[in-house]
C-alpha cells in the first residue's frame, strides 16, 4: 500500500511537470520565446485550474488505478481523449472569462505538445511498471478447453501472472486462496458462479466473468419498492431525444466535412478500384438500422464481382481468395469504410453505434442470442464500442454484448472515446 501511494505521488507530481512543461513551451512558442507580463500572468491564473481538471479526467479514465492493468492501445486512448476534453473546457473557460490575456491558439499548440509528451511518458511508465510488477495468482475456473483462451485474455490486463485452473465442479477448498490474486470464470453454470461470487467477496478478490446479454440488461437497475416488495426498475437504453438531436447534429457535421475534406481520397480510391479488378467502385449492401428498417450500406468494393454468387452470404474470412489485391490494403486501413459518410449524412448512420448487420444474419441471431433486438434501439454506427474493445474474431454473442453495453451507457464522452480508440488502433490492431 505505501509502495502504491509513493508511485502515485510520484506520477502525479510527473503529470503536473510534463502538463505545465508543455504549457510553457506552447506559450514561448506562440510569443516568439518571450514572456509578455500581461499574458503570463493570465497563464499564472489559469494554468492551475486547468491542471488539477487534467489530474481528474486522468482519475476518471483510470489512469491512475492500481488494479487495472491498461493496454497500451486503452492507455493511449484515455490520454489523448483527457487532454481533448481538457483543452476544449479551457478554451470555454478562457471565453467566458475576459481578462484571460493571450491568444487561444495557446491551448492548441499545448494540446499537440501533450499528445506527444504524455504518450512518450505514459508509455514509458506502463513498461516499466510491467516490468517491475510483482506476480498475481490468477484461478481460471471453466471447461479444460476454454482454459488456453481465458489464460490468453487474462495475460493481456494482468503482465505476470500464475495461472492454477480448476473444473467447475470442482471443490471450493484449496490452501492456494490466500496467494489468489483474482478469479476468471469462464462458461460455467449458475450455481458455480453463486459459490465463485461468494468466496470471492468474503476474501475480497476481484473476480471476473464474461457477462450474458441478460446480466447487462439488468445491471444499473434502481431499486425501488412494490409495497413492501423490494423492486427492480429497468431503465430504458433509448438516448433521449435532445441528446439524440444533438448526436444527429454532430452525426451531420462531421459527414459533410468528412466528405468534402476526403472527396480527393475517394477519387483517387475509387479510380486505383477501377484500374485494378475494374467496376462496379462501389458496393451496396443492404443492411438493418434502428427500428428494424432496411437501408442500403456504401463501401469501396474489396472484393470480386459477384462474390457470393456461388456462396450465397457469408462472412469474408482471413485470407478469403474473393478480396482483391488493393480490396486488402482498404480493409487493413477501413479506408473502404469512407462511403458510409454518405449513410451518415442520410441518417441511416450514425458516427458511433453497434455496426449495422445484415437481415440474413439479424434473423439468425434473433434466433440465437437472447435481446438480441434491442441492438436496433440505437442507430448502428460507422464504429462502435464491440469494435474496439472486441476484435474482428469475436462471436455474434460478444459483440451483441458489447452493442447493449454501449446503449446502456452511452454518454458524449464515451463517443469521443470510440473514436479515438478506433483511429488508434488502425495501425495496431491485427486482427482486423
Amino acid at each position: 500500500m505505501k509502495r502504491w501511494v509513493s508511485n502515485w505521488v510520484l506520477v502525479t507530481l510527473i503529470d503536473i511537470l510534463v502538463f505545465n512543461g508543455a504549457n510553457l513551451v506552447a506559450f514561448l512558442i506562440r510569443f516568439a520565446f518571450r514572456l509578455p507580463p500581461y499574458n503570463l500572468d493570465a497563464f499564472i491564473r489559469l494554468f492551475p485550474f486547468e491542471t488539477f481538471s487534467l489530474l481528474v479526467l486522468f482519475y476518471f479514465y483510470g489512469l491512475y488505478d492500481r488494479s487495472a492493468s491498461k493496454t497500451s492501445q486503452e492507455v493511449m486512448s484515455s490520454v489523448v481523449t483527457a487532454i481533448i476534453v481538457n483543452t476544449f473546457f479551457a478554451t470555454m473557460f478562457s471565453y467566458m472569462m475576459a481578462n484571460i490575456g493571450f491568444p487561444r491558439t495557446v491551448f492548441f499548440i499545448s494540446a499537440m505538445l501533450q499528445v506527444i509528451l504524455f504518450l512518450a511518458w505514459r508509455l514509458m511508465y506502463r513498461s516499466l511498471s510491467l516490468r517491475t510488477a510483482p506476480s498475481v495468482h490468477v484461478m481460471v475456473v471453466g471447461p479444460e478447453k476454454e482454459w488456453p483462451e481465458l489464460t490468453i485474455r487474462a495475460g493481456k490486463y494482468l503482465p505476470r501472472i500464475r495461472v492454477h485452473y480448476r473444473l467447475p465442479d470442482d471443490s471450493l477448498s484449496s490452501a492456494l486462496w490466500p496467494y489468489i490474486g483474482a478469479v476468471i470464470l469462464g462458461n460455467v453454470n449458475q450455481e458455480t458462479k453463486s459459490r465463485y461470487f461468494i468466496e470471492c467477496m468474503t476474501r475480497n478478490i476481484p473476480c471476473l466473468w464474461k457477462p450474458n446479454t441478460y446480466d447487462l440488461l439488468v445491471a444499473g437497475s434502481e431499486l425501488t419498492s412494490l409495497g413492501e416488495t423490494p423492486m427492480f426498475s429497468l431503465a430504458s437504453i433509448r438516448t433521449r431525444h435532445g441528446s439524440a438531436a444533438v448526436k444527429r447534429l454532430a452525426d451531420i457535421t462531421v459527414s459533410f466535412f468528412g466528405l468534402v475534406t476526403f472527396f480527393p481520397i475517394l477519387l483517387l480510391i475509387g479510380l486505383i478500384i477501377l484500374i485494378d479488378s475494374g467496376r462496379p467502385i462501389l458496393y451496396r449492401q443492404e443492411r438493418i438500422t434502428a427500428g428494424g428498417r432496411h437501408f442500403m450500406l456504401v463501401k469501396f468494393r474489396t472484393m470480386v464481382p459477384d462474390a457470393e454468387k456461388t456462396t450465397g452470404p457469408v462472412l469474408a474470412k482471413a485470407d478469403d481468395p474473393r478480396i482483391t489485391r488493393f480490396g486488402k490494403f482498404l480493409r487493413a486501413t477501413h479506408l473502404d469504410e469512407l462511403p458510409q459518410l454518405w449513410n451518415i449524412l442520410k441518417g441511416d448512420m450514425s458516427l458511433v453505434g453497434p455496426r449495422p448487420e445484415r437481415p440474413v444474419f439479424v434473423d439468425q441471431h434473433r434466433r440465437n442470442i437472447a435481446f438480441y433486438e434491442l441492438r436496433h434501439l440505437s442507430t448502428p454506427g460507422l464504429t462502435g464500442l464491440a469494435q474496439v474493445a472486441g476484435s474482428y474474431t469475436s462471436t455474434p454473442e460478444e459483440k451483441a454484448t458489447y452493442d447493449l453495453a454501449y446503449a446502456k451507457t452511452w454518454s458524449w464522452l464515451k463517443d469521443l472515446s470510440i473514436v479515438i480508440r478506433t483511429i488508434i488502433q488502425i495501425p495496431f490492431k491485427k486482427d482486423q
